[in-house]
C-alpha cells in the first residue's frame, strides 16, 4: 500500500496496516507522504567557543598578522586596541578616542581609524603614533569598517554617528593608496554604516554592505579606479534579526559574514547561497577573520551586553584564509608633539585557552575536558566541541 499524501493515508480503512506496510517504503516515498525532506542538506553547522573573555563593549575589526603571528582587534567605544599572540596574555592599549578599525602596515606597524584624529599610523612596539590624514572633515562621521586590499592600499568606509537618529546617508568609501596620505572617494553613492569590506584572493572583487540596507554587494574592484558593476550577492532574509556586520574572504573567494543580532556567521557562495553557518551563544557577532599558524582558525569578535568576548572555531576541512596584506608604507612613524604615548597598556590573564584549535598554549591544571566524540581536550567551559561541534557533557 503506497498512499501519496497524508490525507489519502488517513482515508485508508486500515491506517495501521498502511503504516506497518510503510516500513518497506523507500525514504523518498516517506518524504512524499509526510512532506519532509529525506535529505535536508542546508548549511554546514559549526559552533564557536569563547577563547578570550575580554569583555569588549563592541569588539570589531579582527586582523591576523601572519608575519608577527598575532591577532589584532579593537573595542570601538572602549577606545582600546587589543593584540594577542595566542600564547601569552592579550595586550590592551587604551586610546582617548573611539576606534573604527585596525589594519596592518609594513614593518610590523598598524593603521588605526580614530574618531577625532582620522587615519593614524601606530607602532605597537614603541607606542608611537602619527596622524596621516583627516577623515571626512566637516561631517558627523568617523572611520569604520576597513581592510587593506590585495595590492597594499587601504580601503575604509564611513559611519554616520547619528544614523539611527537621522537615517541620513552622508558618508562614503575611500581609498588611501600605498605610500600616500590622501583619501580618494571610490563609491558613487552615499552610505550610513559601512561593513563587510573584504576582497577575493585575486583582488578583483570587493564585498560591501551599508548595514541598514541588509544587502551585501559584490563590486568589480580596480586598485586605480572606483567600484563598478555592483550586484547583490546576499540579502538578509526578512525573518532573520539583525544586519550584516564585518566579513572576511576565504581562499576560495567566498565571504564569511557576521550577522549581528542573529547569533551567527554565514559563509555565502558566489551564487548567493549560504553554505556554512557558525553558531554562537551570544546575540551579536560583529566581525570575523582567519588566523593561526595555518590560517585555518576562524576568529569572531562580539559585542555586549551578553557578548564581548573573542570566539573561535576550526574552519571546515578544505577551507582556510589567505595572508592579510599590509599597507604599503615603510616610512618611519614620526610622532608629533604630545602623540608619543597612546595611554595605559595592560593585559588580561586567560589561564590557558585555544586547546583543540591547533595552537599550543598553557593549560591550567584541572580545567581540561575531553570531547566524547573526537577526543579534543578543552581548556575552557562551553556547550560545544570546538573541533567537531558535538555537544559537550
Amino acid at each position: 500500500v503506497k498512499p501519496d499524501s497524508v490525507d489519502e493515508l488517513m482515508r485508508c480503512p486500515d491506517v495501521d496496516g498502511c503504516l506497518v506496510g510503510g516500513a518497506s517504503l523507500q525514504a523518498d516515498a516517506f518524504a512524499r507522504i509526510f512532506g519532509f525532506n529525506a535529505n535536508p542538506g542546508g548549511p554546514l553547522k559549526l559552533w564557536a567557543e569563547e577563547v578570550a573573555p575580554v569583555k569588549n563593549e563592541l569588539g570589531e575589526s579582527p586582523v591576523w598578522d601572519s608575519v608577527g603571528q598575532q591577532l589584532h582587534w579593537i573595542d570601538a567605544p572602549g577606545k582600546a586596541l587589543w593584540s594577542w599572540d595566542l600564547v601569552h596574555d592579550p595586550v590592551k592599549r587604551e586610546f582617548g578616542e573611539t576606534l573604527g578599525f585596525v589594519a596592518l602596515r609594513a614593518n610590523g606597524t598598524l593603521l588605526l581609524g580614530l574618531s577625532e584624529s582620522g587615519i593614524v599610523a601606530h607602532d605597537p612596539k614603541t607606542n608611537a603614533k602619527e596622524i596621516l590624514t583627516q577623515f571626512e572633515p566637516g561631517l558627523n562621521t568617523r572611520p569604520n569598517d576597513a581592510r587593506v586590499d590585495r595590492f597594499g592600499n587601504l580601503v575604509v568606509g564611513s559611519y554616520n554617528n547619528n544614523w539611527r537618529g537621522d537615517a541620513e546617508s552622508i558618508g562614503s568609501v575611500w581609498r588611501m593608496s600605498a605610500g600616500t596620505r590622501f583619501l580618494s572617494e571610490i563609491l558613487d553613492y552615499k552610505i550610513r554604516c559601512s561593513n563587510t569590506t573584504c576582497f577575493t584572493p585575486d583582488g578583483k572583487s570587493m564585498f560591501f554592505c551599508d548595514s541598514p540596507t541588509r544587502r551585501v554587494y559584490v563590486f568589480d574592484y580596480d586598485p586605480r579606479g572606483g567600484l563598478t558593476n555592483r550586484r547583490v550577492l546576499y540579502e538578509l532574509p526578512s525573518d532573520t534579526d539583525g544586519s550584516p556586520d564585518g566579513a572576511q574572504c576565504d581562499e576560495t573567494g567566498c565571504p564569511w559574514i557576521a550577522i549581528s543580532g542573529a547569533s551567527k556567521v554565514v559563509r555565502v557562495g558566489m551564487d548567493g547561497l549560504v553554505t556554512h553557518e557558525i553558531e554562537l551563544p551570544v546575540k551579536s557577532p560583529t566581525s570575523v577573520t582567519f588566523g593561526g599558524r595555518d590560517l585555518c582558525t576562524i576568529f569572531v569578535t562580539t559585542r555586549g551586553p551578553d557578548g564581548g568576548g573573542l570566539y573561535a572555531v576550526k574552519a571546515p576541512p578544505g577551507i582556510c584564509g589567505v595572508p592579510e596584506v599590509a599597507f604599503g608604507d615603510v616610512s618611519a612613524i614620526m610622532p608629533r608633539a604630545g602623540d608619543v604615548s597612546m595611554g595605559h597598556m595592560s593585559s588580561i590573564s586567560l589561564g590557558g585557552v585555544m586547546a583543540g584549535l591547533g595552537v599550543r598554549g598553557t593549560v591550567s591544571s584541572g580545567t581540561g575536558k575531553f570531547c566524547a566524540a573526537c577526543g579534543t581536550n578543552h581548556a575552557a567551559p562551553g556547550k560545544f566541541c570546538v573541533e567537531c561541534g558535538a555537544p559537550r557533557a
